[in-house]
């Protein structure tokens, strides 16, 4: 319990050193969405080569436009639900970066492992940050624990309804 009993100089360097952490993670999730972005362009100069070999090599016996369905709208919702969930992550890390600069260090019913963490003031202060955003912007809010198995959910879901919808509208 020493450990938080700081100064008011630790406590304002905490605090920067949560900003400038919050900070570099807005910088990497807008550099992952440029990523994606250039992705997205170089997958559309290739399409018709990969389409091509699609269809001529690798399911040569399904019908073409099946199979162009099929891998159309496997890459449209792979792109779709990346892009969202690196969108919503970085509208959360740039909350998290203006909340911290006011943000009150939670005090009580701080959730840690005390066997792998120490409960430190910026543990405090990054708590409080996370409830604050939590309570302030409720929608943004599930992009910050989202579990890979719900990203993946939405994915399968938006897929089907990417292959449903590509059929009905070739085949009605």
């Amino acid at each position: 319990m020493e450990e938080l009993r700081l100064s008011v100089k630790d406590k304002q360097d905490a605090r920067m050193a949560l900003l400038r952490y919050y900070s570099s993670e807005c910088v990497a999730h807008s550099i992952y969405l440029l990523a994606l972005a250039i992705t997205f362009l170089a997958f559309v100069e290739l399409t018709p080569h990969v389409l091509e070999f699609m269809t001529s090599f690798v399911f040569s016996t399904l019908p073409k436009e099946s199979v162009i369905i099929a891998i159309l709208s496997l890459v449209a919702s792979s792109f779709i639900i990346s892009f969202v969930y690196i969108l919503g992550r970085t509208i959360v890390w740039s909350y998290m970066r203006s909340a911290i600069l006011g943000v009150k260090p939670k005090e009580s019913e701080v959730t840690y492992d005390p066997d792998k963490i120490t409960l430190t003031f910026i543990l405090q202060l990054h708590e409080g940050c996370l409830d604050y955003v939590k309570k302030k912007h409720g929608f943004w809010r599930h992009f910050y624990g989202l579990r890979t198995r719900h990203l993946a959910l939405v994915w399968i879901d938006l897929f089907i309804m990417f292959l449903i919808a590509s059929f009905l509208f070739l085949y009605l």
